[in-house]
């Protein structure tokens, strides 16, 4: 009698505590498939995983050293559409979006549009490397280890994705992990190569 009453209390507990446990579920896989932020990252992020932004305006000029030791400075690039994805090796929705940075980087080869990867890793370059070759990616990866340059881009969270058009100016923003973001971005390029 006393173990039935028991069970009748221990299940009435749960049943209290249930939907407190379901929407702390929720907001855990809502946060990590939305963005990554931390130590590899200016901020926390509260962002939609499709949210897209328009800013108008000149997009900060960076110099950077890509994983094969060429330098890339943005402001030499004028007259291209110029992509950048801020990412992370440690970052999962990362993982999402990066071979789809990278579909766009393949299929927009030889037209008027320079798509790079930011690693916003503060580890060495060799372990960004290993990732790179691990995902078979073979678009240009550049190394932002003090995170200057996604600060200066307000990047909140991981993965962003900036698109400059051929002035230079930050035509779109695409925050989160997206896994229809390849289609979105390709369909934005071909409508700034055709202004």
């Amino acid at each position: 009698m006393l173990y039935a009453h028991n069970a009748r209390t221990g299940v009435s507990r749960f049943g209290q505590s249930f939907p407190l446990i379901i929407v702390l579920v929720l907001m855990v896989g809502l946060f990590a498939q939305v963005s990554c932020s931390g130590s590899s990252s200016s901020k926390s992020s509260g962002k939609d995983s499709k949210e897209t932004s328009s800013s108008q305006g000149d997009a900060p000029n960076f110099k950077l050293e890509s994983l094969d030791g060429e330098t890339v400075e943005l402001s030499k690039l004028k007259g291209k559409i110029v992509v950048i994805d801020f990412w992370a090796t440690w970052c999962p929705p990362c993982r999402i979006t990066l071979p789809l940075v990278n579909k766009v980087y393949e299929k927009t080869r030889g037209k008027d549009v320079e798509v790079f990867g930011i690693s916003t890793d503060r580890s060495e370059a060799s372990k960004v490397k290993a990732f790179i070759k691990k995902n078979n990616i073979s678009m240009p990866i550049l190394h932002d280890k003090t995170g200057v340059i996604a600060n200066n881009y307000g990047v909140r969270g991981i993965p962003t994705m900036v698109i400059i058009d051929k002035k230079g100016n930050i035509h779109q923003k695409h925050v989160g992990g997206d896994p229809s973001l390849d289609k979105k971005v390709l369909k934005e390029i071909e409508d700034l190569l055709g202004d």
